[in-house]
């Protein structure tokens, strides 16, 4: 069975950090991975990390680094798993929308971006939705995530698109290469056919919602506490840009999403 040997949890925002801290001692507690907690202040250890770290075999260090992306992506090279809060557009709040493009980009490593300050369900990581497509950034993040889908106890893969035929013989050859790690997942492709022709190509935006919205709908219907998916994220002018669909579910997510690049 995978595991990850480091997890790095980043707690920048207080809004988000108990839920951050909380999850990355769990995946790391159980995968018996040293986590590695950081944030750009003074280190102070809050009473509730120790008793969110008490009664397990974690291995937590806790460092300041400097603000801003850099330091943490030098950081991330040399982990398994960065958990990050959720990002948002909100003038000079942080982290945003570029500074996850960044992440994507520069990290080395998959990023679980963590919504909040919702509570997260107990059973987070048991029932993962993942977000198949033709691109390596798919792939990616299937082998990236194996040490989660393993023990996840309900794994679904789904495929969006105009035709089914293609989608479908790529999603069997993701469930077979899942098979041979032990995780067995059911699959399906569906199609977009409420959108117009003329709106698919001429404003693309609207594909890359519908997409994020036909996503975030499966993972409410199936009880969903994690969502596996490639981060598009591109560069246009020397400025980070992240793809449609992972720009709208990072805006919209109720639930763990786990990215590779």
């Amino acid at each position: 069975m995978n595991c990850y040997r480091s997890v790095l949890a980043y707690l920048g925002e207080m809004a988000q950090e108990r839920n951050v801290f909380g999850l990355a001692a769990k995946l790391a507690a159980g995968q018996g991975a040293v986590l590695d907690a950081v944030r750009p202040s003074e280190a102070v250890v809050a009473d509730w990390m120790s008793e969110l770290a008490q009664g397990s075999s974690l291995r937590a260090e806790h460092h300041v680094i400097d603000r801003g992306p850099a330091p943490l992506i030098e950081r991330a090279r040399t982990a398994d798993l960065l958990v990050i809060g959720q990002p948002w557009d909100a003038g000079e709040g942080w982290p945003s929308l570029h500074f996850a493009s960044q992440l994507l980009i520069g990290a080395s490593c998959p990023v679980l971006f963590v919504p909040g300050p919702e509570a997260l369900a107990e059973t987070c990581c048991s029932r993962v939705l993942v977000a198949w497509g033709p691109g390596r950034e798919s792939a990616r993040a299937l082998r990236d995530a194996l040490p989660l889908l393993q023990r996840a106890t309900d794994v679904q893969l789904r495929a969006y698109g105009a035709g089914q035929a293609p989608a479908a013989d790529s999603l069997a050859a993701a469930s077979a290469y899942l098979k041979l790690h032990g995780v067995n997942a059911s699959y399906a492709a569906e199609r977009m056919g409420d959108i117009a022709f003329n709106e698919r190509t001429m404003t693309p935006t609207v594909v890359d919602a519908s997409v994020a919205d036909l996503l975030l709908s499966h993972a409410t219907d199936m009880a969903a506490d994690l969502i596996v998916m490639g981060g598009y994220s591109h560069s246009r002018a020397h400025e980070l840009l992240l793809g449609g669909v992972t720009r709208s579910i990072l805006l919209a997510m109720t639930v763990p999403v786990f990215m590779s690049h």
